[in-house]
């Protein structure tokens, strides 16, 4: 490491903070936790932020959900606010040193944006697009070129080496952080009367909705306490599932929140009974585990980001086997009316905390901070 790193002098970090004002879920609350977890390290007055935001989309999260207003005065944090269309942005010349403009390195939640020009950045692959689709090749370009790829599972890691060409020795597997949700409650919310069935996600074909409704609907052939309860904006399968949905036997049983309250996610999340989460593909066991962090217990698909992180603590299902849903269901049901059991599921949890995640994003980006100063002309 060079002398300036080991002294505690490190260059600007750039953020893209774009979501974390605009989006509550997603990679909008990965970047909000993860920035107000670094302001709180012990060793943030060494680590200078300008968090990013391009474009001029809405700010829902702006203020108390940023964790900022309380930050140590010791941190060194500053904004930029570029209020241009993003498409203007990208086709400005020189935008891209204007968005990093004093930055060392930036990191990106997203592939190609915003522009940097020449800074050198890091990238998180929270989810793998389609092979062949526009989106794929965006990732696999950006892993030829960035300094660090920062992914959240084994399986995601060998994944983006093999399908993306990413070289390994620049992929860097850190932890997700789980307690956004309890840190809002004064206490651990008991499981609602309704026994809810929690869906949490946005309504997507890749989410697997009208497997869900078939799932609930064996269940409630055999128990007609359960409520299923959705969380989720409407995508690309909410006009099937609305139709799945009005035919269905268990219609006024099953309730869709479609424009979810950020503030009440910590109850409506801590009170229900259990997590269903059936998926296709992902990459990050982040919503089983924000889950399994309030106590739920966790049906889910066996996807190995999941498995990796829950271990036989969730109870894996096949998405297309109703019968095998209603079952894992039934037993998960159960389970959510002990109380140690829900404590086992939290402390399931407790290692995947955001300052754990803040740390181990602070050592990769060191480790390549030195390693561009150690860089012959560097």
């Amino acid at each position: 490491m060079t002398d300036s790193l080991a002294a505690g002098v490190r260059p600007r970090l750039g953020i893209d903070y774009t979501a974390a004002v605009g989006h509550a879920p997603g990679v909008g609350r990965y970047a909000r936790e993860l920035v107000r977890a670094l302001v709180r390290l012990a060793d943030a007055d060494t680590r200078p932020l300008v968090l990013v935001e391009v474009g001029r989309g809405p700010t829902p999260m702006e203020g108390a959900p940023l964790g900022l207003d309380d930050a140590p005065q010791s941190a060194r944090v500053s904004r930029r606010r570029l209020r241009l269309p993003r498409r203007v942005i990208g086709r400005m010349p020189g935008a891209g040193a204007l968005v990093s403009r004093g930055c060392g390195l930036f990191h990106r939640v997203t592939p190609q944006s915003p522009p940097i020009g020449r800074t050198p950045f890091t990238l998180a692959v929270a989810e793998f697009p389609a092979a062949g689709t526009a989106a794929s090749h965006a990732l696999s370009a950006a892993a030829g070129t960035a300094a660090g790829l920062f992914v959240f599972s084994a399986d995601a890691l060998e994944r983006v080496v093999r399908d993306h060409d990413a070289p390994r020795d620049r992929v860097h597997q850190l932890p997700v952080g789980t307690e956004h949700w309890e840190r809002a409650l004064e206490s651990p919310v008991a499981p609602r009367a309704t026994r809810d069935i929690l869906v949490l996600g946005a309504i997507r074909h890749a989410r697997a909705p009208l497997d869900v409704l078939r799932g609930f609907e064996a269940l409630r052939a055999r128990d007609a306490h359960a409520r299923l309860l959705l969380v989720g904006r409407p995508g690309d399968a909410a006009e099937a599932f609305r139709r799945a949905l009005g035919a269905s036997s268990v219609r006024e049983h099953v309730r869709w929140i479609e424009e979810p309250d950020e503030a009440r996610m910590p109850e409506c999340v801590g009170g229900a009974a259990v997590l269903l989460h059936l998926a296709d593909d992902e990459a990050t066991p982040v919503t089983p585990l924000e889950a399994t962090r309030m106590g739920l217990p966790v049906v889910a698909s066996p996807l190995p980001a999941f498995r990796e992180a829950l271990g036989d603590a969730g109870r894996w299902v096949d998405r297309d086997d109703p019968a095998a849903v209603a079952r894992a269901l039934g037993e998960a049901l159960a389970a959510a009316d002990d109380s140690a059991t829900r404590s086992a599921m939290r402390e399931r949890a407790l290692p995947y905390t955001w300052r754990a995640s803040a740390e181990a994003h602070a050592r990769a980006w060191d480790s390549i901070l030195a390693g561009h100063q150690d860089a012959p002309g560097a």
